[in-house]
Protein backbone atom coordinates (compact mmCIF):
# COMPACT_ATOMS: atom_id res chain seq x y z
CA UNK A 1 0.00 0.00 0.00
CA UNK A 2 2.86 2.33 0.87
CA UNK A 3 4.49 1.63 -2.52
CA UNK A 4 1.22 2.39 -4.29
CA UNK A 5 0.83 5.60 -2.36
CA UNK A 6 4.33 6.68 -3.37
CA UNK A 7 3.82 5.88 -7.08
CA UNK A 8 0.51 7.78 -7.40
CA UNK A 9 1.99 11.28 -6.97
CA UNK A 10 4.67 10.41 -9.53
CA UNK A 11 1.99 9.91 -12.21
CA UNK A 12 0.30 13.26 -11.63
CA UNK A 13 3.03 15.39 -13.27
CA UNK A 14 3.09 13.03 -16.25
CA UNK A 15 -0.69 13.28 -16.69
CA UNK A 16 -0.55 17.06 -16.35
CA UNK A 17 2.25 17.22 -18.93
CA UNK A 18 0.27 15.11 -21.38
CA UNK A 19 -2.81 17.32 -20.97
CA UNK A 20 -0.78 20.49 -21.57
CA UNK A 21 0.97 18.91 -24.56
CA UNK A 22 -2.31 17.84 -26.14
CA UNK A 23 -3.77 21.33 -25.64
CA UNK A 24 -0.63 22.76 -27.26
CA UNK A 25 -1.03 20.47 -30.28
CA UNK A 26 -4.73 21.22 -30.64
CA UNK A 27 -4.14 24.95 -30.39
CA UNK A 28 -1.49 24.98 -33.11
CA UNK A 29 -3.39 22.50 -35.26
CA UNK A 30 -6.49 24.70 -35.19
CA UNK A 31 -4.30 27.72 -35.86
CA UNK A 32 -2.78 26.01 -38.88
CA UNK A 33 -6.22 25.09 -40.16
CA UNK A 34 -7.37 28.69 -39.74
CA UNK A 35 -4.32 29.99 -41.60
CA UNK A 36 -4.83 27.44 -44.36
CA UNK A 37 -8.50 28.41 -44.62
CA UNK A 38 -7.57 32.10 -44.76
CA UNK A 39 -5.01 31.46 -47.50
CA UNK A 40 -7.59 29.39 -49.39
CA UNK A 41 -10.20 32.15 -49.24
CA UNK A 42 -7.77 34.89 -50.23
CA UNK A 43 -6.50 32.87 -53.17
CA UNK A 44 -9.82 31.37 -54.25
CA UNK A 45 -10.96 32.09 -57.83
CA UNK A 46 -14.09 33.87 -56.62
CA UNK A 47 -12.08 36.31 -54.49
CA UNK A 48 -9.59 36.98 -57.26
CA UNK A 49 -12.44 37.43 -59.73
CA UNK A 50 -14.13 39.81 -57.31
CA UNK A 51 -11.05 42.00 -57.47
CA UNK A 52 -11.21 41.82 -61.26
CA UNK A 53 -14.88 42.83 -61.10
CA UNK A 54 -13.96 46.04 -59.32
CA UNK A 55 -11.31 46.76 -61.94
CA UNK A 56 -13.74 46.12 -64.82
CA UNK A 57 -16.39 48.36 -63.28
CA UNK A 58 -13.87 51.16 -62.80
CA UNK A 59 -12.89 50.89 -66.46
CA UNK A 60 -16.40 50.87 -67.91
CA UNK A 61 -18.03 53.41 -65.59
CA UNK A 62 -19.15 56.73 -67.03
CA UNK A 63 -18.18 59.91 -65.11
CA UNK A 64 -21.42 59.69 -63.11
CA UNK A 65 -20.68 56.03 -62.15
CA UNK A 66 -23.17 54.60 -64.63
CA UNK A 67 -22.42 51.26 -66.27
CA UNK A 68 -24.17 49.27 -69.00
CA UNK A 69 -24.63 45.63 -68.06
CA UNK A 70 -25.83 42.47 -69.77
CA UNK A 71 -25.69 38.73 -69.04
CA UNK A 72 -25.23 35.77 -71.41
CA UNK A 73 -24.87 32.01 -71.14
CA UNK A 74 -23.15 29.70 -73.63
CA UNK A 75 -26.28 29.38 -75.80
CA UNK A 76 -26.25 33.18 -76.27
CA UNK A 77 -22.47 33.54 -76.57
CA UNK A 78 -21.01 31.42 -79.36
CA UNK A 79 -20.28 31.94 -83.08
CA UNK A 80 -23.36 33.20 -84.90
CA UNK A 81 -25.19 33.88 -81.63
CA UNK A 82 -27.18 36.63 -79.94
CA UNK A 83 -24.00 38.21 -78.56
CA UNK A 84 -22.63 38.71 -82.07
CA UNK A 85 -25.66 40.67 -83.26
CA UNK A 86 -25.91 42.57 -79.97
CA UNK A 87 -22.35 43.91 -80.20
CA UNK A 88 -22.70 44.63 -83.93
CA UNK A 89 -25.71 46.84 -83.24
CA UNK A 90 -23.55 49.18 -81.13
CA UNK A 91 -21.10 49.51 -84.02
CA UNK A 92 -23.83 50.34 -86.54
CA UNK A 93 -26.00 52.48 -84.29
CA UNK A 94 -26.28 56.25 -84.41
CA UNK A 95 -23.78 57.41 -81.79
CA UNK A 96 -23.79 54.09 -79.93
CA UNK A 97 -20.28 52.77 -80.66
CA UNK A 98 -18.92 54.75 -77.69
CA UNK A 99 -21.13 52.75 -75.34
CA UNK A 100 -19.01 49.64 -75.95
CA UNK A 101 -16.44 51.29 -73.67
CA UNK A 102 -19.06 51.33 -70.90
CA UNK A 103 -20.53 47.86 -71.47
CA UNK A 104 -19.72 44.99 -69.10
CA UNK A 105 -20.83 41.52 -70.19
CA UNK A 106 -21.36 38.99 -67.38
CA UNK A 107 -20.71 35.46 -68.58
CA UNK A 108 -22.85 32.89 -66.78
CA UNK A 109 -20.57 29.94 -67.58
CA UNK A 110 -16.94 29.35 -68.68
CA UNK A 111 -17.76 28.75 -72.35
CA UNK A 112 -19.67 32.02 -72.55
CA UNK A 113 -16.71 33.81 -70.97
CA UNK A 114 -14.20 32.30 -73.41
CA UNK A 115 -16.26 33.45 -76.38
CA UNK A 116 -17.03 36.84 -74.86
CA UNK A 117 -13.37 37.79 -74.38
CA UNK A 118 -12.73 36.97 -78.04
CA UNK A 119 -15.17 39.75 -79.01
CA UNK A 120 -15.24 42.31 -76.22
CA UNK A 121 -12.77 43.93 -73.83
CA UNK A 122 -14.95 43.98 -70.71
CA UNK A 123 -16.20 40.50 -69.85
CA UNK A 124 -16.79 39.30 -66.28
CA UNK A 125 -15.89 35.73 -65.32
CA UNK A 126 -18.71 33.52 -63.91
CA UNK A 127 -16.64 32.83 -60.77
CA UNK A 128 -17.32 36.42 -59.77
CA UNK A 129 -20.93 35.44 -59.10
CA UNK A 130 -20.36 31.74 -58.51
CA UNK A 131 -22.91 31.75 -55.66
CA UNK A 132 -25.59 32.69 -58.22
CA UNK A 133 -24.35 30.72 -61.23
CA UNK A 134 -23.30 27.47 -59.52
CA UNK A 135 -26.38 25.66 -60.81
CA UNK A 136 -26.38 25.65 -64.59
CA UNK A 137 -29.57 26.57 -66.39
CA UNK A 138 -30.47 23.76 -68.76
CA UNK A 139 -31.91 25.37 -71.88
CA UNK A 140 -31.54 25.11 -75.63
CA UNK A 141 -33.25 28.43 -76.32
CA UNK A 142 -31.33 30.65 -73.90
CA UNK A 143 -31.44 31.42 -70.17
CA UNK A 144 -34.56 30.19 -68.39
CA UNK A 145 -36.72 33.26 -67.83
CA UNK A 146 -37.41 32.84 -64.12
CA UNK A 147 -33.93 31.65 -63.13
CA UNK A 148 -32.28 34.31 -65.28
CA UNK A 149 -34.49 37.02 -63.81
CA UNK A 150 -33.51 36.25 -60.25
CA UNK A 151 -29.84 35.85 -60.98
CA UNK A 152 -30.02 39.22 -62.70
CA UNK A 153 -31.75 40.80 -59.71
CA UNK A 154 -29.08 39.52 -57.34
CA UNK A 155 -26.38 40.95 -59.58
CA UNK A 156 -28.21 44.29 -59.75
CA UNK A 157 -28.31 44.41 -55.94
CA UNK A 158 -24.54 43.99 -55.85
CA UNK A 159 -24.02 46.72 -58.46
CA UNK A 160 -26.14 49.12 -56.42
CA UNK A 161 -24.32 48.16 -53.23
CA UNK A 162 -21.04 48.98 -54.98
CA UNK A 163 -22.47 52.37 -55.90
CA UNK A 164 -22.95 51.97 -59.67
CA UNK A 165 -26.01 53.23 -61.53
CA UNK A 166 -26.90 50.45 -63.93
CA UNK A 167 -28.37 50.44 -67.41
CA UNK A 168 -29.36 46.81 -67.75
CA UNK A 169 -29.93 45.54 -71.26
CA UNK A 170 -30.97 42.12 -72.42
CA UNK A 171 -28.53 40.74 -74.98
CA UNK A 172 -31.36 40.19 -77.49
CA UNK A 173 -31.68 43.94 -77.94
CA UNK A 174 -30.48 46.10 -80.84
CA UNK A 175 -29.02 49.46 -79.81
CA UNK A 176 -29.89 51.89 -82.62
CA UNK A 177 -29.61 55.23 -80.84
CA UNK A 178 -28.54 56.51 -77.45
CA UNK A 179 -31.31 55.90 -74.88
CA UNK A 180 -29.76 58.16 -72.22
CA UNK A 181 -32.06 61.13 -72.86
CA UNK A 182 -35.04 58.95 -71.87
CA UNK A 183 -33.61 58.02 -68.45
CA UNK A 184 -34.32 60.20 -65.43
CA UNK A 185 -31.12 60.39 -63.35
CA UNK A 186 -33.07 61.38 -60.23
CA UNK A 187 -35.74 58.68 -60.14
CA UNK A 188 -34.79 55.17 -59.05
CA UNK A 189 -36.11 53.37 -62.13
CA UNK A 190 -36.63 54.32 -65.78
CA UNK A 191 -38.40 51.59 -67.72
CA UNK A 192 -40.72 51.02 -70.68
CA UNK A 193 -43.61 48.65 -69.98
CA UNK A 194 -45.91 47.36 -72.70
CA UNK A 195 -49.41 46.74 -71.40
CA UNK A 196 -51.04 46.35 -74.80
CA UNK A 197 -53.24 43.40 -75.70
CA UNK A 198 -50.68 41.93 -78.09
CA UNK A 199 -48.31 40.99 -75.25
CA UNK A 200 -48.99 37.56 -73.81
CA UNK A 201 -49.94 37.64 -70.13
CA UNK A 202 -47.26 35.11 -69.27
CA UNK A 203 -44.53 36.80 -71.30
CA UNK A 204 -41.46 37.43 -69.16
CA UNK A 205 -40.35 40.33 -71.35
CA UNK A 206 -43.12 42.87 -70.86
CA UNK A 207 -40.47 45.57 -70.51
CA UNK A 208 -38.52 46.95 -73.45
CA UNK A 209 -35.44 44.91 -72.63
CA UNK A 210 -33.55 47.97 -71.31
CA UNK A 211 -33.98 49.85 -68.04
CA UNK A 212 -32.04 52.25 -65.83
CA UNK A 213 -31.62 51.62 -62.09
CA UNK A 214 -30.20 54.34 -59.87
CA UNK A 215 -27.73 53.38 -57.13
CA UNK A 216 -29.16 54.62 -53.85
CA UNK A 217 -30.59 53.26 -50.62
CA UNK A 218 -34.19 53.33 -51.84
CA UNK A 219 -33.44 51.18 -54.88
CA UNK A 220 -31.38 48.76 -52.78
CA UNK A 221 -34.13 48.33 -50.17
CA UNK A 222 -36.79 47.87 -52.85
CA UNK A 223 -34.77 45.11 -54.49
CA UNK A 224 -34.46 43.44 -51.10
CA UNK A 225 -38.25 43.61 -50.77
CA UNK A 226 -38.64 42.13 -54.25
CA UNK A 227 -36.35 39.22 -53.35
CA UNK A 228 -38.32 38.67 -50.13
CA UNK A 229 -41.61 38.52 -52.06
CA UNK A 230 -40.10 35.93 -54.40
CA UNK A 231 -38.88 33.92 -51.40
CA UNK A 232 -42.35 33.96 -49.82
CA UNK A 233 -44.16 33.29 -53.11
CA UNK A 234 -41.66 31.33 -55.25
CA UNK A 235 -44.28 30.06 -57.72
CA UNK A 236 -45.60 33.47 -58.68
CA UNK A 237 -44.56 34.03 -62.34
CA UNK A 238 -45.73 37.65 -62.34
CA UNK A 239 -43.02 38.62 -59.90
CA UNK A 240 -40.32 37.65 -62.41
CA UNK A 241 -41.07 40.79 -64.40
CA UNK A 242 -40.02 44.16 -63.06
CA UNK A 243 -42.91 45.77 -64.92
CA UNK A 244 -45.38 43.36 -63.31
CA UNK A 245 -43.84 43.95 -59.89
CA UNK A 246 -44.19 47.72 -59.93
CA UNK A 247 -47.67 47.51 -61.47
CA UNK A 248 -49.07 44.99 -58.99
CA UNK A 249 -47.37 46.44 -55.90
CA UNK A 250 -48.20 50.12 -56.15
CA UNK A 251 -48.67 50.46 -52.39
CA UNK A 252 -45.19 49.10 -51.66
CA UNK A 253 -43.67 51.20 -54.44
CA UNK A 254 -45.15 54.28 -52.75
CA UNK A 255 -44.19 53.11 -49.26
CA UNK A 256 -40.53 52.74 -50.23
CA UNK A 257 -40.56 56.03 -52.12
CA UNK A 258 -39.41 54.08 -55.19
CA UNK A 259 -39.86 56.55 -58.02
CA UNK A 260 -40.56 55.17 -61.50
CA UNK A 261 -40.10 56.98 -64.79
CA UNK A 262 -42.37 55.26 -67.32
CA UNK A 263 -40.95 55.59 -70.83
CA UNK A 264 -43.13 55.43 -73.94
CA UNK A 265 -42.74 52.11 -75.76
CA UNK A 266 -42.20 54.11 -78.94
CA UNK A 267 -38.60 54.67 -77.84
CA UNK A 268 -37.95 51.17 -76.51
CA UNK A 269 -39.53 48.98 -79.13
CA UNK A 270 -39.85 45.26 -79.49
CA UNK A 271 -41.15 42.56 -81.75
CA UNK A 272 -44.33 42.47 -79.63
CA UNK A 273 -45.09 46.11 -80.41
CA UNK A 274 -45.15 45.55 -84.20
CA UNK A 275 -44.51 49.16 -85.18
CA UNK A 276 -43.69 49.74 -88.84
CA UNK A 277 -42.09 53.11 -88.07
CA UNK A 278 -39.83 51.74 -85.36
CA UNK A 279 -36.63 52.56 -87.23
CA UNK A 280 -37.63 56.23 -87.27
CA UNK A 281 -37.97 56.67 -83.51
CA UNK A 282 -36.79 53.75 -81.43
CA UNK A 283 -33.55 53.86 -79.45
CA UNK A 284 -33.58 50.09 -78.94
CA UNK A 285 -35.50 47.11 -80.32
CA UNK A 286 -36.05 44.00 -78.20
CA UNK A 287 -36.58 40.55 -79.71
CA UNK A 288 -39.39 39.69 -77.31
CA UNK A 289 -42.33 37.42 -78.19
CA UNK A 290 -39.78 35.02 -79.62
CA UNK A 291 -38.65 31.92 -77.75
CA UNK A 292 -36.82 29.97 -80.45
CA UNK A 293 -33.16 31.00 -80.40
CA UNK A 294 -32.48 30.33 -84.08
CA UNK A 295 -35.47 32.42 -85.12
CA UNK A 296 -34.49 35.16 -82.71
CA UNK A 297 -30.97 35.47 -84.14
CA UNK A 298 -32.29 35.39 -87.71
CA UNK A 299 -34.83 38.14 -87.15
CA UNK A 300 -32.46 40.33 -85.15
CA UNK A 301 -29.96 40.15 -88.01
CA UNK A 302 -32.72 40.99 -90.48
CA UNK A 303 -33.81 44.05 -88.48
CA UNK A 304 -30.19 45.15 -88.07
CA UNK A 305 -29.71 44.90 -91.85
CA UNK A 306 -32.82 47.03 -92.32
CA UNK A 307 -31.39 49.56 -89.87
CA UNK A 308 -28.06 49.72 -91.70
CA UNK A 309 -29.90 50.32 -94.96
CA UNK A 310 -32.10 52.90 -93.28
CA UNK A 311 -29.04 54.89 -92.16
CA UNK A 312 -27.69 54.85 -95.72
CA UNK A 313 -30.99 56.25 -96.99
CA UNK A 314 -31.35 58.98 -94.37
CA UNK A 315 -29.79 61.55 -96.68
CA UNK A 316 -32.46 60.65 -99.24
CA UNK A 317 -36.07 60.08 -98.28
CA UNK A 318 -35.23 59.50 -94.61
CA UNK A 319 -38.04 56.98 -94.33
CA UNK A 320 -37.94 53.22 -94.49
CA UNK A 321 -40.23 50.52 -93.19
CA UNK A 322 -38.71 47.87 -90.99
CA UNK A 323 -39.22 44.37 -92.34
CA UNK A 324 -41.33 42.14 -90.16
CA UNK A 325 -39.55 39.58 -87.92
CA UNK A 326 -41.42 36.86 -89.76
CA UNK A 327 -39.66 33.85 -88.26
CA UNK A 328 -40.53 34.96 -84.73
CA UNK A 329 -44.04 36.26 -85.33
CA UNK A 330 -45.08 34.42 -88.46
CA UNK A 331 -47.46 37.19 -89.37
CA UNK A 332 -47.50 40.72 -90.73
CA UNK A 333 -47.52 43.89 -88.71
CA UNK A 334 -50.93 45.30 -87.92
Amino acid sequence: MRALALRKPLHLPLIAFLIVFLCFLLYHYNGSLQQAHTRSVLNSPSTLQRQELVQVLKKVAMPDRTIILTMVDESWARPGSILDVFLQSFKHGDGTRRFLNHLAVIAMDPKAYEYCISLHHHCIHPNTFVHYFATKIQSTTGPDHSSFSWRRNNVLSEMIELGYNTIFTEADVLWLRSPLSHFNPIQELSISCDSSDNVQSDDFSQDGGVFFLKANGIAFEFLKYWKLVKFLFPKSPDEDSLCATITQNQDMVAAYGFRVNHIDTTYFGGFCQQNKDMLMEASTIHANCCEDLTNKVHDLRSVLDDWIQFRKNVSGSGKMIMGRPWKCLGRKFT
